[in-house]
């Protein structure tokens, strides 16, 4: 459910806020800062939605990572099975995917914000 949600959920969502951050046009840019400025409250905490979703990835992130390092530290003697190497790459998949989220996720955090302050310069 987790990844689902990160790899067809919050990359392409990322992505496209990306993009309208970049686009040059003010209007997609407004779009892109008004969904950026979206705040995400769990209990007295209030985090914008960037920070929430590089948050969550980051979380993820470290247990993926945690994972990998336990299953590649491990000696073996016996060859993997296709049981093994499948449990592997989808592991390795799963950090790759979360490695772009961060770095989509984290850009448009600090581009929102950074537009934010140009525009409130230019006007």
């Amino acid at each position: 459910m987790l990844w689902s949600l990160i790899a067809y959920g919050f990359a392409p969502a990322g992505v496209v806020l990306w993009i309208f951050l970049l686009s040059g046009f003010r209007l997609l840019e407004g779009v892109a800062q008004l969904v950026s400025g979206l705040k995400v409250a769990v209990g007295k905490l209030e985090v914008s939605l960037p920070l929430f979703v590089t948050l969550l990835s980051a979380v993820a992130w470290v247990y993926e990572t945690f994972l990998l390092m336990a299953d590649s530290s491990a000696p073996s003697s016996v060859p993997h099975t296709d049981r093994d190497l499948m449990k592997r790459w989808r592991q390795e998949r799963n950090w790759w995917i979360l490695n772009f989220n961060l770095v989509i996720w984290i850009s448009t955090w600090r581009l929102s914000s950074i537009f934010a302050t140009f525009r409130a310069k230019e006007d």
